[in-house]
């Protein structure tokens, strides 16, 4: 703990120096003034809204990612033959740039929507690789065992299979978090959402505002480090 704010100092220090010699504030602004801004935001409605709006629609995207792709990732764990079918779509979606996304889903569907696939395609396949594994990790004797019980899949796969890949899931999930919402943000700045930390970052950059820029930014990094850290509680208490 003590490493990680020494850390933190030396950056602002470094900051603070690069922002005093450049000395203007539409390319760095000094730290004190960005966190004031960050305080003002506090007491804006506006600012509880764009969290608000942005995280709904990660919150909505993510849950998707995660059912799609963990159904998906273990009937690929489980069969060959659906895995010989899957692997080159969801390779092909790993590879495609976030920007292309943006800009075909733009004409295919409406703005919101588009938000919300935008985010589903790009972290679906963490889910879909992490389920493979786990499913083709799990001991060859232990699926000898699974087989001889003729359960139906519902069963197996809610007392069965998810829980024993529960370790990969829980990874998955600690890498697609910040990114989506790193991938959602950055997708409301193209789209032009009504409302979200995208939108107020799309208005800021509009105005040559460097200090809301990076007090947004800022405030995007608290947010994805408080969400990691409540999973992480809550992930740990779920261990035991």
């Amino acid at each position: 703990m003590k490493r990680k704010f020494i850390t933190i100092i030396v950056l602002l220090v470094i900051w603070q120096g690069f922002a005093l010699s450049i000395d203007k504030v539409v390319i760095l602004p000094l730290p004190l003034t960005v966190f004031k801004q960050m305080i003002t935001f506090v007491s804006l409605k506006s600012f509880y809204l764009a969290i608000l709006a942005t995280l709904l629609r990660v919150f909505i995207s993510f849950l998707l990612a995660l059912i799609i792709g963990t159904i998906l990732g273990i009937f690929s764990g489980l069969s060959k033959k659906v895995n010989d079918y899957l692997y080159p779509i969801i390779s092909l979606m790993q590879t495609i740039p976030q920007i292309a996304y943006i800009l075909i889903l733009l004409v295919w569907f409406k703005s919101l929507t588009a938000l919300i696939v935008i985010v589903l395609l790009m972290i679906l396949p963490i889910f879909y690789n992490n389920a493979v594994n786990g499913i083709v990790n799990i001991d060859s004797d232990l699926k000898d065992v699974i087989n001889l019980y003729h359960h139906s899949f519902s069963f197996n796969l809610f007392h069965v299979y998810l829980p024993l890949i529960k370790g990969y899931l829980v990874s998955a999930i600690e890498t697609a978090l910040p990114l989506s919402l790193k991938v959602g943000v950055m997708a409301e700045i193209f789209v032009s959402a009504n409302r979200g930390i995208g939108k107020q970052l799309y208005f800021a950059r509009v105005q040559i505002d460097m200090v809301s820029i990076f007090a947004w930014t800022l405030w995007m990094v608290i947010i994805i480090l408080g969400i990691n850290f409540v999973c992480k509680k809550v992930f740990s208490y779920l261990k035991k």
